[in-house]
């Protein structure tokens, strides 16, 4: 559980959803007493449409995974970057994608399939996975139907493993992939739940 005043700050980029619409990404624009300002939520043409005192979730990412909760629209704004007035949450729980620490890290990642491959940039780590940017060359591996490896540097460890799709999300119309590692040794994966706190110490 993380305070949501420690996690609802100016300019964090926040996912809302209100069901059955689909999740939308938006940026929070402003923080009151209690309740804080987001922009309009969209994805390509589409906007989330709200109603004052309708509850909806919303999840954030941070460092040290994924978190959830609920809030309440309070206020209709004016404009698009104080578009819904939503309260602030009394808390974030982790969601059941966080297990472990996800730290942010610059570096390429080649994936193999078959005689395939496919190079794209690493958004994030943990000891469990990676989140990458969903190239065309990507897609034909996930469509392949072989078995799929990566091969990873960071901070001069380097290694090829295993890897089977978990999921697949647009953020403001961008591709993302999670990939899950298949049968990491115990060695490898507490060699990287090191090196993703080692990346995350003094971050939220």
């Amino acid at each position: 559980m993380i305070e949501g005043r420690d996690v609802i700050r100016a300019k964090r980029e926040v996912l809302l959803e209100a069901s059955p619409q689909p999740a939308m990404p938006s940026v929070i624009t402003g923080v009151e007493d209690n309740m804080f300002w987001v922009s309009l939520p969209k994805e390509g043409n589409q906007v989330l449409v709200l109603q004052e005192g309708q509850k909806i979730k919303i999840g954030v990412s941070l460092s040290r995974g994924f978190y959830q909760s609920e809030t309440t629209v309070l206020a209709l704004g004016k404009n698009k970057d104080q578009f819904y007035g939503l309260a602030i949450p009394k808390e974030f729980s982790e969601s059941q994608e966080g297990r472990f620490v996800r730290a942010r890290h610059a570096t390429n990642v080649l994936f193999k399939a078959g005689s395939l491959t496919a190079q794209t940039a690493l958004v994030n780590f943990s000891a469990g996975g990676v989140m990458v940017y969903l190239v065309p060359q990507l897609t034909k591996i996930l469509q392949s139907g072989h078995k799929i490896t990566l091969t990873l540097n960071i901070d001069n460890l380097s290694f090829e493993q295993e890897v089977k799709l978990s999921w697949q999300k647009q953020y403001a119309n961008i591709p993302f992939a999670g990939f899950e590692f298949v049968n990491i040794s115990p060695q490898l994966q507490g060699v990287l739940a090191a090196l993703s706190i080692k990346y995350t110490e003094g971050k939220l």
